[in-house]
């Protein structure tokens, strides 16, 4: 993990305002966070659209590049990109950039609200679920809808290969973002509006994360239950284990926000699914369930291996690894044998920073998630 400066600000609109003026903008807590690589590598997976059916071994690949640029993530010192990111293309900065973001926006969520195992891209729902989360219109609202304990947050998140704000609290392109999300925002009647702003630096990288007010208490519409039900029934939980916000029968009982939490979760699932479908074989080492690849990670300059990267996915069903036993296993992996994991549902990433032999690195892994 790498610690990223993080400001968290709420924006409170004037009524009926058409714009964001810069005192609608306030600087409630600034902090810091870390953002793990691992965990921004599985969360891309499984949230950015692709043009058709999730193909493992490609994205992994893809996400691989990340980490030619950037610099391993260590806890307690700063996320920063590598020195020659600046001589790449402009369209790979942008791409690993906006990766980062995503990671970051996601991250920052969690620290806010609470876990987030449901993440999906608008562009990657079903027929079924597009309308259930467009809300205000799609042309002009975030892309990202995050399951969370309390309720469904739309997100937005941008990445820049620059320092943050200098002469001022908020930059005019976050303000004028803001000032385009403000109608869209006030057409919720469930979700909340988050945005989070990544500047990324060769030193250093800050988060600016905006929330919206969040939308009141309504009454929840039969049609509205109705749709929801419906697509609940359109995409059954997996059996194996029960999602985990509103399992089983419980999700025949709950409100709309859970409701609409639970089908996220389950759209999820369906996502690993496909992976789980294109992925390549056991994982050397580590064994069923476990399928997928290690990925060699070459340094910019191509004179050395920089990592090794894992992207897995479960045949057995999902599983968090939340518990304290769980995240000390995973803290001592990387502080002992530089090997980054970040696990949760189906899927997996493991960052090996001392590439070593495949099948060695299987094998830790297996001990580090006590996989019998």
């Amino acid at each position: 993990m790498g610690q990223v400066r993080f400001r968290r600000f709420d924006v409170v609109p004037r009524p009926k305002a058409r714009s964001i003026r810069v005192d609608d903008i306030i600087l409630r807590a600034e902090d810091f966070l870390e953002v793990s690589l691992a965990a921004t590598i599985r969360r891309n997976a499984l949230a950015v659209p692709y043009g058709g059916h999730k193909l493992m071994r490609l994205v992994t690949r893809e996400l691989a590049l990340v980490l030619t640029l950037f610099n391993r993530d260590r806890v307690g010192e700063p996320l920063t990109r590598h020195a020659a990111f600046a001589d790449s293309s402009s369209h790979i900065r942008r791409f690993t950039t906006e990766v980062v973001a995503l990671g970051a926006l996601t991250t920052a969520l969690e620290k806010v609200h609470g876990p987030a195992p449901g993440i999906v891209h608008l562009d990657a729902l079903p027929a079924d679920a597009q309308h259930i989360y467009a809300g205000g219109g799609r042309r002009i609202g975030p892309d990202f809808r995050f399951g969370l304990p309390e309720r469904v947050v739309a997100g937005e998140c941008h990445g820049r290969d620059a320092r943050e704000p200098q002469r001022a609290l908020v930059a005019a392109l976050e303000r004028r973002r803001l000032g385009e999300l403000l109608a869209w925002s006030r057409s919720q009647r469930t979700d909340q509006l988050c945005m989070a702003w990544t500047w990324i630096q060769p030193t250093s990288t800050t988060v600016d994360l905006f929330s919206f007010p969040a939308p009141g208490p309504v009454p929840s519409s039969t049609r509205r239950m109705a749709e929801l039900r419906r697509a609940l029934s359109a995409h059954a939980e997996e059996t194996l284990e029960a999602p985990q916000s509103a399992p089983g029968s419980e999700v025949v009982r709950a409100g709309e926000g859970a409701l609409r939490t639970a089908l996220l979760e389950r759209l999820t699932t369906e996502v690993e699914r496909q992976y789980l479908e294109t992925a390549p074989g056991p994982v050397p080492g580590l064994g069923e369930p476990w399928h997928g690849e290690w990925v060699d990670v070459p340094s910019p300059y191509g004179d050395t291996l920089a990592a090794r990267m894992l992207f897995a996915v479960s045949s057995a069903g999902s599983r968090t690894w939340r518990s304290e036993e769980a995240r000390q296993r995973l803290s001592r992996a990387s502080a002992e044998d530089a090997l980054d994991i970040d696990a949760g549902g189906r899927t997996l990433v493991a960052i090996d920073w001392q590439p070593r032999n495949p099948q060695e690195a299987g094998e830790r892994l297996r001990e580090v998630l006590d996989v019998s």
